[in-house]
């Protein structure tokens, strides 16, 4: 058998581009949705998260496009201009679960499904959150799961508890939409925040 001997590299020179995070580039992609006039976002991964929030901001009216290297997302102004909607995401967790506190703030009917598998993922903790904020979100299977409806008349705000135990994924998707309520939001953590680094990225 043949040897190859390697010898150590003294030096390196060159570039390297780190593939973005799905988790902050779908959090990324809903502020820019959001917000007022384009945002522009580069090192946006192309995975199958990220095509499914940007195909749903599609559905809700915002305009996503490519531009060189970069995504560009004209806001919307907190309102999506579609007041009619059925998202289809996939097995993308981070897109149903802020959708669904998103969407809230608009003026319409919404529904939010996935595959099989969505539809035995939590979300019930979150749904309970929006409902103390005063939106409308009613389960059209399993209580507690997936698919949902959200009859939307903005977020009228106020007071929520949210379980620290639950998915980090639920306090984010508040927080993305609060901004935009029509009250001031308070959240109540109760108990220990787990994945406390992906709230932080959220805030």
């Amino acid at each position: 058998m043949d040897a190859l001997t390697l010898d150590p590299i003294r030096r390196l020179d060159g570039e390297v581009v780190l593939p973005g995070s799905k988790s902050l580039a779908n959090r990324a992609l809903l502020l820019g949705a959001l917000c007022q006039g384009q945002t522009r976002l580069r090192g946006v991964p192309d995975g199958d998260d990220v095509r499914h929030m940007r195909r749903a901001l599609g559905a809700l009216g915002v305009r996503v496009e490519h531009e060189a290297e970069a995504v560009v997302v004209a806001g919307c102004g907190g309102r999506f201009p579609a007041r009619q909607a059925a998202l289809q995401l996939g097995n993308s967790g981070t897109s149903m679960r802020l959708l669904a506190a998103s969407v809230c703030l608009g003026r319409g009917r919404y529904t939010l499904d996935g595959v099989a598998r969505m539809r035995q993922r939590p979300i019930g903790d979150l749904v309970e959150g929006l409902r103390q904020l005063g939106a409308e979100v009613a389960y059209l299977g399993d209580e507690g799961f997936p698919p949902l409806q959200v009859n939307a008349g903005g977020l009228p705000g106020g007071r929520a508890r949210v379980r620290g135990a639950a998915s980090s994924q639920f306090l984010s998707a508040l927080l993305l939409a609060a901004p935009l309520a029509d009250a001031p939001v308070r959240l109540e953590v109760a108990g220990e925040l787990v994945s406390a680094p992906h709230v932080e990225m959220t805030l």
